[in-house]
Protein backbone atom coordinates (compact mmCIF):
# COMPACT_ATOMS: atom_id res chain seq x y z
CA UNK A 1 0.00 0.00 0.00
CA UNK A 2 2.87 2.36 0.67
CA UNK A 3 3.88 2.17 -3.00
CA UNK A 4 0.63 3.85 -3.89
CA UNK A 5 1.52 6.84 -1.73
CA UNK A 6 5.07 6.98 -3.08
CA UNK A 7 3.82 7.40 -6.65
CA UNK A 8 2.09 10.66 -5.73
CA UNK A 9 -0.78 12.04 -3.64
CA UNK A 10 -3.18 9.27 -2.72
CA UNK A 11 -6.12 11.33 -3.83
CA UNK A 12 -5.19 10.59 -7.45
CA UNK A 13 -6.02 6.93 -6.89
CA UNK A 14 -9.58 7.90 -5.97
CA UNK A 15 -9.99 10.19 -8.96
CA UNK A 16 -8.74 7.50 -11.30
CA UNK A 17 -12.41 6.52 -11.17
CA UNK A 18 -13.02 9.65 -13.18
CA UNK A 19 -10.02 10.35 -15.37
CA UNK A 20 -6.38 9.84 -16.23
CA UNK A 21 -3.43 12.16 -16.66
CA UNK A 22 -2.70 13.95 -19.92
CA UNK A 23 -1.72 11.62 -22.73
CA UNK A 24 -0.38 11.62 -26.23
CA UNK A 25 -1.25 7.96 -26.69
CA UNK A 26 -3.61 7.04 -29.49
CA UNK A 27 -7.03 5.79 -28.39
CA UNK A 28 -8.18 2.44 -29.74
CA UNK A 29 -10.68 2.59 -32.60
CA UNK A 30 -14.35 2.45 -31.58
CA UNK A 31 -16.17 -0.85 -31.82
CA UNK A 32 -18.22 -1.34 -34.98
CA UNK A 33 -21.85 -1.63 -33.84
CA UNK A 34 -25.12 -1.39 -35.69
CA UNK A 35 -27.15 1.29 -33.96
CA UNK A 36 -30.79 2.03 -34.74
CA UNK A 37 -32.33 5.39 -33.89
CA UNK A 38 -35.29 5.37 -31.51
CA UNK A 39 -38.45 7.12 -32.57
CA UNK A 40 -40.50 6.44 -29.43
CA UNK A 41 -38.09 7.85 -26.85
CA UNK A 42 -36.90 11.42 -26.89
CA UNK A 43 -33.76 12.65 -25.13
CA UNK A 44 -35.89 14.47 -22.56
CA UNK A 45 -38.08 11.43 -21.91
CA UNK A 46 -35.08 9.17 -21.34
CA UNK A 47 -33.39 11.68 -19.04
CA UNK A 48 -36.59 11.91 -16.98
CA UNK A 49 -36.70 8.09 -16.74
CA UNK A 50 -33.07 8.07 -15.61
CA UNK A 51 -33.75 10.67 -12.94
CA UNK A 52 -36.76 8.79 -11.58
CA UNK A 53 -34.78 5.49 -11.43
CA UNK A 54 -31.69 7.01 -9.78
CA UNK A 55 -30.28 5.61 -6.57
CA UNK A 56 -31.25 8.06 -3.83
CA UNK A 57 -30.48 8.06 -0.10
CA UNK A 58 -29.87 10.99 2.23
CA UNK A 59 -27.35 9.00 4.28
CA UNK A 60 -25.47 5.97 3.02
CA UNK A 61 -22.95 3.63 4.61
CA UNK A 62 -21.13 0.93 2.65
CA UNK A 63 -18.13 -1.37 2.57
CA UNK A 64 -16.30 -2.45 -0.56
CA UNK A 65 -13.22 -4.20 -1.90
CA UNK A 66 -11.21 -2.22 -4.46
CA UNK A 67 -8.58 -3.38 -6.95
CA UNK A 68 -6.48 -0.85 -8.88
CA UNK A 69 -4.40 -2.16 -11.80
CA UNK A 70 -1.93 0.19 -13.45
CA UNK A 71 0.03 -1.52 -16.23
CA UNK A 72 1.39 -4.61 -14.46
CA UNK A 73 1.03 -3.26 -10.90
CA UNK A 74 -1.99 -4.38 -8.88
CA UNK A 75 -3.09 -2.97 -5.54
CA UNK A 76 -5.98 -4.32 -3.46
CA UNK A 77 -7.56 -2.63 -0.45
CA UNK A 78 -10.85 -2.26 1.40
CA UNK A 79 -12.86 0.90 1.93
CA UNK A 80 -15.50 1.98 4.41
CA UNK A 81 -17.75 4.53 2.78
CA UNK A 82 -20.14 7.11 4.23
CA UNK A 83 -22.03 9.86 2.48
CA UNK A 84 -24.58 12.60 2.92
CA UNK A 85 -26.48 13.34 -0.27
CA UNK A 86 -25.11 16.28 -2.27
CA UNK A 87 -22.87 17.22 0.64
CA UNK A 88 -20.14 14.84 1.90
CA UNK A 89 -18.34 11.71 0.76
CA UNK A 90 -16.14 10.11 3.42
CA UNK A 91 -13.84 7.14 2.70
CA UNK A 92 -11.59 5.16 5.03
CA UNK A 93 -8.96 3.02 3.28
CA UNK A 94 -7.46 -0.15 4.75
CA UNK A 95 -5.28 -2.89 3.30
CA UNK A 96 -6.54 -6.43 3.56
CA UNK A 97 -5.13 -6.71 7.09
CA UNK A 98 -7.62 -4.10 8.27
CA UNK A 99 -5.43 -1.25 9.61
CA UNK A 100 -6.54 2.16 8.34
CA UNK A 101 -3.86 3.78 6.17
CA UNK A 102 -5.76 6.72 4.69
CA UNK A 103 -8.88 8.79 5.08
CA UNK A 104 -10.55 10.96 2.45
CA UNK A 105 -13.33 13.55 2.75
CA UNK A 106 -14.88 15.16 -0.32
CA UNK A 107 -17.23 18.12 -0.20
CA UNK A 108 -18.42 20.56 -2.84
CA UNK A 109 -15.57 22.99 -2.15
CA UNK A 110 -12.69 20.85 -0.89
CA UNK A 111 -10.99 17.47 -1.00
CA UNK A 112 -9.05 16.41 2.09
CA UNK A 113 -6.77 13.41 2.56
CA UNK A 114 -4.92 11.92 5.53
CA UNK A 115 -1.89 9.74 4.79
CA UNK A 116 -1.58 7.77 8.00
CA UNK A 117 1.48 5.87 6.80
CA UNK A 118 3.66 8.94 6.39
CA UNK A 119 1.88 11.31 8.82
CA UNK A 120 0.93 13.74 6.08
CA UNK A 121 -2.24 15.44 4.92
CA UNK A 122 -3.50 17.27 1.87
CA UNK A 123 -6.21 19.88 1.40
CA UNK A 124 -7.08 20.85 -2.15
CA UNK A 125 -10.01 21.95 -4.31
CA UNK A 126 -11.74 20.61 -7.39
CA UNK A 127 -10.35 23.59 -9.28
CA UNK A 128 -6.79 22.47 -8.53
CA UNK A 129 -7.60 18.86 -9.34
CA UNK A 130 -9.16 19.88 -12.64
CA UNK A 131 -6.03 21.81 -13.63
CA UNK A 132 -3.83 18.85 -12.76
CA UNK A 133 -5.99 16.26 -14.50
CA UNK A 134 -7.01 18.51 -17.40
CA UNK A 135 -10.69 17.80 -17.11
CA UNK A 136 -13.74 19.11 -15.28
CA UNK A 137 -14.69 17.11 -12.19
CA UNK A 138 -16.98 18.20 -9.39
CA UNK A 139 -18.81 16.70 -6.42
CA UNK A 140 -21.92 15.99 -8.48
CA UNK A 141 -19.97 13.90 -11.02
CA UNK A 142 -18.09 11.97 -8.32
CA UNK A 143 -21.34 11.12 -6.53
CA UNK A 144 -23.12 10.11 -9.75
CA UNK A 145 -20.28 7.85 -10.91
CA UNK A 146 -20.10 6.05 -7.58
CA UNK A 147 -23.87 5.39 -7.59
CA UNK A 148 -24.31 4.73 -11.30
CA UNK A 149 -26.60 7.74 -11.65
CA UNK A 150 -27.15 10.06 -14.59
CA UNK A 151 -24.84 13.04 -15.08
CA UNK A 152 -23.81 15.32 -17.92
CA UNK A 153 -20.03 15.57 -18.07
CA UNK A 154 -20.15 19.11 -19.41
CA UNK A 155 -23.58 20.65 -19.10
CA UNK A 156 -23.08 23.43 -21.63
CA UNK A 157 -20.79 21.77 -24.15
CA UNK A 158 -21.87 18.20 -23.64
CA UNK A 159 -25.61 18.46 -24.27
CA UNK A 160 -27.24 15.14 -25.12
CA UNK A 161 -28.50 15.05 -28.69
CA UNK A 162 -29.72 11.56 -29.54
CA UNK A 163 -31.21 8.28 -28.33
CA UNK A 164 -30.43 4.97 -30.03
CA UNK A 165 -31.19 1.32 -29.37
CA UNK A 166 -28.58 -1.43 -29.22
CA UNK A 167 -29.71 -4.87 -28.06
CA UNK A 168 -31.56 -4.21 -24.77
CA UNK A 169 -29.99 -0.83 -24.11
CA UNK A 170 -30.96 2.70 -24.93
CA UNK A 171 -27.89 4.75 -25.78
CA UNK A 172 -28.15 8.37 -24.73
CA UNK A 173 -25.40 10.24 -26.54
CA UNK A 174 -23.99 13.74 -26.72
CA UNK A 175 -23.04 13.03 -30.33
CA UNK A 176 -25.60 13.60 -33.06
CA UNK A 177 -25.14 10.34 -35.00
CA UNK A 178 -26.32 10.45 -38.60
CA UNK A 179 -24.71 7.12 -39.53
CA UNK A 180 -25.59 3.69 -38.25
CA UNK A 181 -21.99 2.63 -37.73
CA UNK A 182 -20.12 4.60 -35.09
CA UNK A 183 -16.74 3.62 -36.57
CA UNK A 184 -17.54 5.46 -39.81
CA UNK A 185 -17.41 8.80 -38.00
CA UNK A 186 -14.16 10.60 -38.64
CA UNK A 187 -12.05 11.82 -35.77
CA UNK A 188 -12.56 15.55 -35.29
CA UNK A 189 -10.27 17.24 -32.80
CA UNK A 190 -12.66 20.20 -32.64
CA UNK A 191 -15.47 18.03 -31.29
CA UNK A 192 -16.49 18.44 -27.67
CA UNK A 193 -16.15 15.57 -25.24
CA UNK A 194 -18.38 12.68 -26.32
CA UNK A 195 -20.44 11.01 -23.59
CA UNK A 196 -22.51 7.85 -24.13
CA UNK A 197 -24.81 6.32 -21.52
CA UNK A 198 -26.06 2.74 -21.99
CA UNK A 199 -29.41 2.44 -20.22
CA UNK A 200 -31.24 -0.79 -19.39
CA UNK A 201 -34.54 -0.76 -21.28
CA UNK A 202 -36.56 -2.15 -18.36
CA UNK A 203 -35.00 -0.74 -15.18
CA UNK A 204 -33.69 2.54 -16.67
CA UNK A 205 -30.47 2.11 -14.70
CA UNK A 206 -27.16 2.92 -16.37
CA UNK A 207 -25.18 -0.19 -17.26
CA UNK A 208 -22.28 1.58 -18.93
CA UNK A 209 -20.97 5.11 -19.24
CA UNK A 210 -18.28 6.15 -21.71
CA UNK A 211 -16.55 9.51 -21.90
CA UNK A 212 -14.14 10.22 -24.75
CA UNK A 213 -12.10 13.38 -25.28
CA UNK A 214 -10.71 13.17 -28.79
CA UNK A 215 -8.72 16.38 -28.36
CA UNK A 216 -6.34 14.81 -25.84
CA UNK A 217 -6.94 11.14 -26.73
CA UNK A 218 -8.53 10.12 -23.45
CA UNK A 219 -11.12 7.39 -23.02
CA UNK A 220 -12.92 6.29 -19.85
CA UNK A 221 -15.45 3.46 -19.63
CA UNK A 222 -17.30 2.32 -16.53
CA UNK A 223 -19.46 -0.82 -16.56
CA UNK A 224 -21.95 -1.45 -13.75
CA UNK A 225 -23.36 -4.88 -12.82
CA UNK A 226 -24.93 -6.93 -10.03
CA UNK A 227 -27.76 -4.47 -9.39
CA UNK A 228 -29.59 -5.21 -6.14
CA UNK A 229 -32.63 -3.69 -4.47
CA UNK A 230 -31.76 -1.37 -1.57
CA UNK A 231 -33.60 1.28 0.45
CA UNK A 232 -32.41 3.83 -2.11
CA UNK A 233 -33.39 1.84 -5.19
CA UNK A 234 -31.34 -0.41 -7.46
CA UNK A 235 -27.63 -0.13 -6.65
CA UNK A 236 -24.71 -1.57 -8.70
CA UNK A 237 -22.72 -3.77 -6.31
CA UNK A 238 -19.97 -4.22 -8.92
CA UNK A 239 -18.29 -1.77 -11.27
CA UNK A 240 -15.24 -1.84 -13.51
CA UNK A 241 -13.63 1.34 -14.78
CA UNK A 242 -11.08 1.20 -17.60
CA UNK A 243 -9.01 4.18 -18.64
CA UNK A 244 -7.07 4.41 -21.88
CA UNK A 245 -4.54 7.19 -21.50
CA UNK A 246 -0.82 7.68 -20.94
CA UNK A 247 -1.05 4.66 -18.63
CA UNK A 248 -3.72 2.01 -18.89
CA UNK A 249 -5.64 1.76 -15.65
CA UNK A 250 -8.42 -0.49 -14.40
CA UNK A 251 -10.39 -0.03 -11.18
CA UNK A 252 -12.72 -2.71 -9.85
CA UNK A 253 -15.14 -2.06 -6.99
CA UNK A 254 -17.22 -4.78 -5.35
CA UNK A 255 -19.54 -3.78 -2.52
CA UNK A 256 -20.25 -6.20 0.29
CA UNK A 257 -22.65 -3.92 2.13
CA UNK A 258 -24.83 -0.95 1.23
CA UNK A 259 -27.20 0.37 3.88
CA UNK A 260 -29.37 3.33 4.75
CA UNK A 261 -28.56 5.40 7.85
CA UNK A 262 -30.64 7.97 9.69
CA UNK A 263 -27.57 10.11 10.35
CA UNK A 264 -23.80 9.73 10.21
CA UNK A 265 -20.64 11.26 11.60
CA UNK A 266 -17.76 12.14 9.28
CA UNK A 267 -14.69 12.27 11.53
CA UNK A 268 -11.71 14.00 9.99
CA UNK A 269 -9.19 15.41 12.47
CA UNK A 270 -5.69 16.40 11.38
CA UNK A 271 -3.10 15.61 14.10
CA UNK A 272 -0.72 18.43 15.02
CA UNK A 273 2.33 16.41 14.02
CA UNK A 274 1.11 15.80 10.45
CA UNK A 275 2.93 17.61 7.63
CA UNK A 276 0.91 19.23 4.89
CA UNK A 277 1.59 18.01 1.34
CA UNK A 278 2.34 20.95 -0.93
Amino acid sequence: MSNLFNRGPFIIAIFLLLCACKTQKKVAAPLVVDIKPMVNKSVQELQEKLDSASFDLNYLTAKAAVVVIQDSNEISFNISYRSKKDSIIWISVSPLLGIEVARLMITADSVKMLDKIHNKYEVTSFESINKMLQMKVNFEIVQALLYGNFFAYKKNENRFNSVYLEDKFYILSSLNKKKLKRSLEDKDLNKPVIQDLYVNDSTYRISRVQVEDQRINKLLTTVYSDFRVTDGGLFPFKSTTKIVAEKNIEIRIEYGKVAKAESLDFPFNIPNNYERIR
